[in-house]
């Protein structure tokens, strides 16, 4: 791999650690420009794990004492997360790359509608009288177990749905769900890494230019994060995932 490549992956990282921090979603961005690179598309989604990494664990230092006090169901989800992850990961890599080219701009419509319709449906379901978020814990813990094996697979926009979840179905405020999204995404994270490693889809070099854009771009972004209008960074963000979307089933299919 060129050196330019490496400045364009490093260049990429500081933008999505930017993006993270903001408003989440930077995966639409960082996939593509893996592949520009010239990696395959397993590698650059196995790259696309390590490279965004460093977010979850930091978000997850971060909420330390938001996740303390999750004392209720965090084993549980924990589990889920372990087992979801290493499931969706074992998938990608036994079903090869013929099945993830044909999935590919599923799973980019899936992240789409997610990202896009994810708040929308959560206003929606508050505001009717009669629905009882308590009474549907059990689908919030299958909803979530989806998610974890379809963030084992892909991975994209899985952080905006797993918030969508717990706002619908929990009581937990903003806080307490970025500590929980950000330790069970770790956690699943992490596993899924393991997997990609054990199969040599990880290529290092390129993944580590953009970790280590992401770190710098998420730190120096933390201070500034709230001046920024997040429903701006949103949009353009939805804007470039439904262009990718459209490119994915011409270029797939």
């Amino acid at each position: 791999m060129h050196s330019l490549d490496l400045l364009w992956l490093f260049g990429g990282g500081l933008l999505a650690g930017m993006i993270n921090v903001m408003a989440g979603g930077a995966g639409f961005m960082t996939f593509p420009l893996l592949i520009a690179t010239g990696l395959t598309e397993m590698e650059a989604n196995a790259c696309n794990f390590v490279a965004l990494l460093p977010a979850n664990i930091v978000g997850t230092w971060v909420y330390r004492q938001e996740i303390r006090e999750l004392r209720q169901h965090l084993p549980l989800r924990l589990v889920l997360a372990a087992v979801g992850g290493i499931s969706g990961s074992l998938l990608f890599v036994y079903l090869g790359e013929a099945s993830f080219h044909a999935a590919i701009p599923w799973l980019l419509v899936f992240a789409t509608l997610s990202f896009g319709f994810g708040p929308q449906i959560r206003d929606r379901l508050h505001a009717m009288p009669s629905f009882d978020a308590s009474r549907w814990l059990w689908l919030s813990f299958l909803l979530e177990f989806v998610v974890f094996v379809y963030g084992g697979y892909f991975g994209l926009g899985m952080g905006i749905i797993l918030l969508a979840i717990h706002s619908i179905f929990s009581r937990l405020d903003i806080f307490h769900a970025n500590a929980l999204r950000n330790i069970t995404v770790a956690l699943m994270t992490l596993i899924s890494i393991g997997v990609f490693v054990g199969a040599g889809l990880v290529r290092w070099v390129p993944a580590a230019a953009m970790m280590g854009g992401a770190i710098i771009g998420g730190y120096g972004t933390a201070q500034v994060a709230r001046r920024v209008p997040q429903h701006l960074v949103r949009t353009v963000i939805l804007c470039w995932s439904v262009t990718l979307t459209v490119y994915s089933f011409w270029r797939y299919n």
